[in-house]
């Protein structure tokens, strides 16, 4: 053999050692597969995530063992950076559409962590091995008096491309004992906590007794941009698209909201969350009968710097009020648009179907204060920036000041309300009333602190004409940074709130309730399918007539697509709206309504949403999409609105 072979066999041989080297040193280059822990004990299952038996890569699927029916006691939390399925074996879940509510479980876990949750899913987004998922599991509190924090977090990390998806199907809380913030106490007041990810919780059950909310969602750095929800502000709707937390066929009772978008995972702080409730049994706690919303957000108040809700739909659920009387209804957006329809209310009254709160005009919250009319005192909203009146007030402590001296013109127009500012003690409310000398305003909320007016206190009145994030607006400017500064309002687009067919076994108020103030309009800010009269609906059928004009409040037809207006007699209403009932192919359950909502523009109807795949294609098993979302981020981002 000559010296050339030799070399040509050494070479060779380095070559294959090399490589079984390099094959042993990158573990992180296996490939993804199903790992089984040895028990369902909480040390076992940690060991095929976070090692020695396995480190979890994403598109694991993890499988904790169980048989019969097992109950075991976990007390500190089990966190993953990767994108894994977690599913508890020997249960039978529910799956399909006809079916709502946890299936039968075999695993129980008592929570006994009292510093953080069960389970911590922190997923970076990718375009491949994209979903988390936990399913199968009974959640329980240890005791019902224990001090617990959120069973579960889903704290993604978006890039411009998209946002990680999740998925929570076929959990149980609260089986045995309840979960309640009397009794598990106020960080176990949302049983998921979720910020950064699109996604759907689906087929879960909390039962009579439960008194938390069951979500709690936002989008602090949506697609990756920014915090607080600003991004989420200053990019467009995401309606009828894999952008948003999706709630479906789950049997859920509390004596709070379902929904909210208030608190986050520990480390984020939440804000413009994107939430949609949809095909869900729900029922009003029968024990307190304190019930505030199905589906709800926080706004631009009580939550500090963090942003309000961004958007909200709400269709084809049943709610049941158990306690004979609720506060409201289906849907409260406290900020941000969205769509209700298709929801049956049932069993006691409600003050109303659905509404919008906006807290600032009688509340000045760090750092955005009063919404009343002055850019020094309130940059971000839309402001006249203009003293109509000022002078001393004479009153006694109460909602009511008179000064003889003026003559005062209509100071509540409908849509355009003015504002009371109290110089001396730097409060503000919308004012709700007034005569040629007197006027009398909104009450406070508990946290103004303000205990009325006094004599002798200076003041003025102003106006602003839209609050930043209210009810009934959507996309406007970019801010940033902690303490935002801003030269000018958000201008944040008219995006209309609709709403058709939703019906009450009874309404205290109205269909529509605005609180604390009285901007908003019917067939400007939302659209209603009812007049005033009670029960609702302003169509008996949906082949009965429906002329488009916006008269008397009615703003949302329904009906055949052949059924629809053709709006050259009479003239329709710029914005008014039209559910066509044999359009669109969105529901793929196999039974129930279609249904595309068209709007007319001045002069044509246009398609203006079509609802999400149903059932959510992560339920459908479909578990290869990207969780990207069509809107790009803002491009040359500063914080200062321009």
């Amino acid at each position: 053999m000559g010296n050339a072979d030799k070399m040509k066999i050494l070479v060779n041989f380095f070559v294959v050692f090399f490589l079984a080297l390099l094959l042993f040193l990158v573990p992180s280059a296996k490939a993804q597969g199903t790992f089984t822990a040895a028990s369902s004990a909480e040390s076992d299952v940690n060991a095929v995530i976070n090692g020695p038996t396995h480190k979890a890569v994403n598109g694991d699927v993890i499988q904790i063992p169980c048989s019969g029916a097992q109950t075991v006691t976990w007390t500190s939390t089990i966190s993953t950076t990767a994108s894994i399925k977690i599913t508890a074996l020997g249960g039978t879940p529910n799956t399909s559409p006809s079916t709502f509510g946890a299936g039968t479980n075999c695993l129980t876990i008592l929570d006994n962590n009292t510093s953080g949750p069960l389970f911590s899913f922190n997923p970076t987004y990718t375009s491949t091995n994209n979903v988390s998922t936990l399913e199968n599991i009974n959640i329980d509190p240890i005791t019902a008096s224990t001090h617990l924090v959120s069973p579960i977090f889903f704290n993604g990390t978006c890039t411009v491309s998209g946002c990680p998806l999740v998925r929570a199907d076929n959990i149980y809380f609260g089986k045995s004992a309840h979960w309640t913030e009397g009794g598990t106490g106020v960080d176990a007041d949302w049983l998921i906590r979720a910020n950064n990810v699109f996604g759907v919780f689906d087929h879960c059950t909390t039962p009579t007794g439960t008194q938390v909310d069951f979500l709690s969602g936002g989008l602090d750095s949506y697609l990756g941009v920014g915090d607080y929800g600003d991004n989420s502000w200053a990019t467009p709707d995401t309606f009828g698209q894999q952008g948003a937390l999706y709630i479906e066929n789950s049997v859920l009772t509390t004596n709070q909201a379902f929904t909210d978008c208030e608190k986050s995972p520990t480390g984020s702080v939440g804000g413009g969350c994107r939430l949609v409730g949809r095909f869900n049994h729900l029922t009003t706690d029968p024990v307190t009968g304190n019930f505030f919303v199905a589906f709800g957000d926080h706004g631009l108040d009580t939550g500090g710097r963090t942003r309000g809700g961004r958007q909200i739909e709400a269709y084809g659920n049943t709610l049941n009020c158990a306690a004979g009387a609720c506060a409201s209804g289906i849907s409260a957006y406290r900020g941000g648009t969205g769509f209700s329809f298709n929801n049956t209310l049932t069993g006691g009254s409600y003050n109303s179907i659905l509404g919008s709160t906006i807290y600032r005009t009688v509340y000045g919250p760090s750092p955005w204060g009063y919404c009343g009319g002055l850019n020094s005192k309130n940059p971000w909203d839309k402001n006249d920036n203009t003293v109509y009146y000022s002078g001393t007030a004479s009153a006694s402590g109460g909602l009511t000041m008179t000064d003889s001296s003026k003559n005062f013109t209509n100071l509540t127009p409908s849509g355009a309300p003015y504002t009371f500012y109290d110089v001396t003690q730097n409060f503000m409310s919308e004012i709700s009333s007034n005569t040629a000398t007197t006027l009398t305003i909104n009450s406070p909320i508990s946290e103004s602190g303000w205990s009325g007016i006094q004599n002798g206190d200076s003041y003025q009145i102003i106006r602003a004409t839209v609050c930043a994030d209210q009810g009934g607006r959507g996309q406007g400017n970019y801010i940033s940074g902690s303490s935002p500064s801003s030269a000018s309002a958000l201008n944040q687009a008219l995006d209309p709130i609709y709403a058709w067919n939703n019906s009450a076994s009874g309404l205290n108020y109205s269909y529509f309730n605005g609180q604390y103030s009285s901007r908003l309009l019917t067939n400007r800010d939302y659209y209603l399918d009812t007049t005033s009269a009670t029960p609702p609906g302003a169509q008996t059928s949906p082949t009965s007539p429906f002329d488009g004009s916006g008269s008397g409040g009615i703003g949302v037809g329904r009906g055949t697509l052949a059924n629809r207006p053709g709006c050259a007699s009479p003239t329709c209403a710029t914005g008014v709206g039209y559910w066509g009932t044999d359009q669109g192919k969105w529901n793929q359950s196999g039974s129930g309504e279609q249904g595309q909502l068209y709007v007319w523009n001045g002069s044509t109807w246009t398609v203006h949403y079509t609802p999400y795949t149903y059932p959510h294609p992560l339920v459908s098993g479909q578990t290869t999409g990207t969780g990207g979302n069509s809107p790009n981020p803002p491009s040359a981002l500063s914080a200062t609105v321009q």
